[in-house]
């Protein structure tokens, strides 16, 4: 989340109720807007699709077809989303930003050309309607795109203009598939169209609003191949943290409660719509941790390295250490807090609204989000403590909690498969339990040898960047200046 605290400061600095309300309302669609969109999106289509008249089969078919086509470029981008980060927040710091926009093109084109083919097979062995595979195929495209420019939105301040984007795609989305549904055009084709629309005003409004903040762009686009070799673990981490968290959903489309649609869309909504839901109980410590990060932390970070960089006496250096750590672990316990005071709300109110309000949740589908919604307090309490090891750039540290999560989750689901439905859910909390607690092992053991890791660590001499990648890029360049 680098580059968007300073306007986070300036916005929570008022205490005036409104402008903590203002504040909160900013942060939250810049950092969870894409989740948010996502969700809206599935909820509106399948509305629009109900009151068109479409059968339980073709709502099926829309709803997997939306899911598949976001969820897996999700997983594909993410794989580069923690090497982006660094990258950029690399050149920010170097002032180099006339390297951003390249890189950001060079990853969408990487990302395109490894994961357009594929997903082309895959619809191929599917067997999908041409029409709804040419849809499938664009709005998996444009989602790449999208997802990949949020790595890079997230240094751009102009909050009114991202939100005027995001609603502005919202309701073209919805806009254009009543009107096609009204027009009594095929309704699943209609509204994947609109589905298309949304994301393509999503990624036309970032591409103004991140053009208009970065200088046009100079040196090759994928520059940023060389940050693999320089920190080859964060795609390791990216990786197994979104497999992580979405394993369970993929194992459970193949349980008692799943179901095949087509081809291979596989679905489960008996356990899909209860871990939508429970997904939704973690936005609070999603906003929460990055305000408090930006806001609260990293003034008691930025003090203790300036004064390891600039000379500062040791008793200053202790100090401000000693600052740094009470504030993380404030932070972290006030975030767990907040997500427990949720997560009750949630098991004990919110499952009894949703059993009274008639909308087809049955008591195994509470039973599941009241279990899911405990997993998710954990996931986010541990891909907290994840992220600020990020934060001090412990790579290696924070691959553990993340090979945690996906490892046991894997396991533990596919163990729960043979089991009642009774004991669906639980191989998930029992992963993001464990995943926070090797987290919490890692930082407490990374913060407790802090001087060392800071500098015995380093290298004497400075050591050439080497690698496969630093090859290829150093290729690439000598053909551009020919």
């Amino acid at each position: 989340m680098a580059g968007i605290g300073f306007e986070l400061k300036k916005l929570f600095s008022d205490n005036s109720i409104f402008m903590k309300l203002r504040a909160n309302l900013f942060s939250s669609v810049v950092i969870a807007g894409p989740m948010i969109m996502g969700a809206l999106l599935l909820i509106g289509v399948k509305f629009i699709a109900v009151r068109g008249g479409a059968s339980l089969h073709e709502q099926d078919v829309l709803i997997v077809v939306i899911t598949y086509s976001l969820l897996f470029s999700l997983l594909l981008i993410n794989t580069l989303s923690y090497v982006l980060s660094r990258y950029v927040a690399d050149m920010v710091y170097t002032d180099q930003y006339a390297r951003i926009l390249p890189s950001m093109y060079g990853s969408i084109g990487l990302l395109l050309f490894l994961g357009a083919p594929a997903w082309a097979v895959f619809l191929f062995i599917s067997k999908l309607p041409l029409s709804y595979s040419i849809f499938s195929f664009s709005l998996f495209c444009l989602a790449i795109v999208v997802w990949t420019q949020i790595s890079y939105i997230t240094d751009i301040k102009r909050y009114k203009e991202i939100i005027i984007g995001f609603a502005s795609g919202i309701i073209s989305s919805f806009t254009t598939g009543y009107l096609l549904v009204l027009n009594k055009q095929d309704i699943v084709g209609s509204l994947l169209v609109a589905a298309c629309v949304g994301y393509g005003i999503i990624m036309i409004t970032y591409t103004f609003v991140l053009h208009r903040h970065f200088p046009n762009g100079e040196g090759i686009s994928l520059k940023f191949l060389e940050w693999i070799n320089k920190f080859p673990h964060l795609p390791y981490v990216g990786f197994f943290t979104s497999a992580g968290i979405f394993v369970h959903l993929m194992l459970m489309w193949h349980s008692p409660l799943g179901d095949q649609v087509q081809g291979l869309f596989y679905h489960a909504p008996a356990h899909d719509i209860p871990a939508l839901f429970g997904f939704f109980t973690i936005l609070v410590s999603t906003v929460n941790f990055v305000t408090s990060l930006e806001v609260n932390f990293y003034p008691k970070y930025k003090l203790y390295f300036s004064l390891l960089n600039e000379g500062g006496s040791l008793n200053d250096i202790e100090k401000a250490k000693d600052e740094m750590l009470t504030v993380l672990k404030q932070e972290l316990l006030y975030l767990s807090m907040r997500q427990i005071f949720v997560t009750v709300i949630s098991i004990v109110m919110i499952a009894e609204i949703l059993t009274l309000v008639g909308i087809g949740f049955t008591s195994t589908m509470i039973g599941l989000f009241r279990v899911l919604c405990v997993g998710y307090a954990f996931y986010a309490v541990g891909n907290t403590v994840l992220l600020y090891l990020l934060y001090f750039s412990a790579d290696k540290a924070a691959l553990y909690p993340a090979l945690t999560l996906f490892s046991l989750n894997l396991i533990g689901t596919y163990l729960t498969l043979s089991m009642p439905p009774n004991y669906y859910g639980f191989g998930f909390v029992v992963a993001a339990f464990a995943m926070f607690i090797v987290g919490w092992w890692k930082l407490v053991s990374f913060t407790r040898h802090l001087e060392y890791h800071v500098f015995c660590q380093q290298p004497i001499f400075i050591q050439p960047n080497k690698g496969i990648f630093v090859n290829l890029v150093k290729r690439l360049e000598s053909r551009d200046n020919i």
